[in-house]
Parts: C-alpha cells; structure tokens; sequence
C-alpha cells in the first residue's frame, strides 16, 4: 500500500509542475485549458476516508492556486471534487468485488465505468472553477465554452494519463 501512495505522490508532483509550467499556458480557441491535476483526485483508492479525499484535494488545490496565481479557485474546486468522489466511487464500483482497497482504474472498475467517474468528477471540478474564477453567470455562453472546452480537453489528458499508467503497470508486472 504503501507503494502505491507513493507512485500516487509522484503522479502528483508531475501534474502540479506540469500544470505549473505547461497546461497554464494551454488555451485552446481562447477557452480549454486543461486541469489534469485533477486526476490525483480519480485514483484516490477506494478505502481512502472522507478526510482522506478533502485534505489533499485542498492541499493540492492550494499548491496549485500559489503556483498558478488562482487564489482558492483550485482548492475550492478540489475540495467538492474530494466530497464527492467517494459516495460516486461506491455506486460505479462492481458489486461483486472484494472489500480491499481498489484502485479506480480501467482495470479494476471497467473502461466505461471508469471513464464515467474520471468524467464526472472533471466534469465537477472545471463547473466549479471556472464558476468562481467569472464569480458570476453573467456571461453564461463563456463560462459553458470554458467548462465544457476544459473538460473535453482534461478529459483527455487523464485518459492518456491513465493509458500510461496501464502500460507501464503492466510491463513491471510482466517482467516480474
């Protein structure tokens, strides 16, 4: 378990300094940005606690914000992300798996469930931080460009993310 947490925190810092130093300086058409770091959030295991969700969302969230000149936009957004990904995580898990800890993966929950869930908390996470960053919906056609640009966009970052993350898996495991 242990490597696992810490396969996660690297995961980690390379999406913070790759936000940091890349995807801020994304902007496709003038409203996707990708926000991959997100993605720490989607492998969280299964077993991990409410706390467990909610603490390093906001610390991530607040890493990302001092990094990036977002104040609290990042953290705000991380920390709903952290509040509901484990009631989202149970209901997509399969109801015949064992009661240790999983992993989301495409492996462990299927491509299509884990997809659906990756998608909904970035779904989730781009709503809300692109809600606080315009503070209103005053310009609603914006703020739905920027969301759904950014999701799209995020989206397939993760699952390029996750299709890496399957390979080298499972060429550690193959030469074992």
């Amino acid at each position: 378990m242990l490597q696992n947490y810490l396969a996660l925190t690297g995961w980690l810092l390379l999406l913070v300094f790759l936000q940091a130093t890349v995807f801020n300086h994304i902007h496709l058409l003038g409203y996707a940005t990708p926000l991959p770091y997100v993605y720490f959030i989607v492998k969280l295991p299964s077993t991990t606690s409410r706390v467990g969700y909610l603490l390093p969302g906001f610390l991530v969230g607040l890493l990302v914000d001092i990094l990036s000149s977002t104040p609290g936009m990042a953290a705000a957004s991380l920390c709903a992300v952290g509040l509901v990904a484990p009631p989202l995580l149970t209901v997509l898990l399969p109801a015949d798996r064992d009661e240790g800890a999983v992993i989301p993966s495409t492996q462990s929950m299927g491509r299509g469930k884990f997809m659906l869930y990756a998608l909904l908390l970035t779904l989730l996470h781009c709503t809300l931080f692109f809600t606080i960053e315009a503070f209103s919906v005053h310009h609603a056609a914006t703020l739905l460009l920027k969301t759904a640009g950014s999701t799209a966009l995020t989206f397939l970052v993760i699952m390029a993310l996750e299709s890496i993350r399957k390979h080298a898996t499972g060429s550690r495991t193959a030469r074992i």
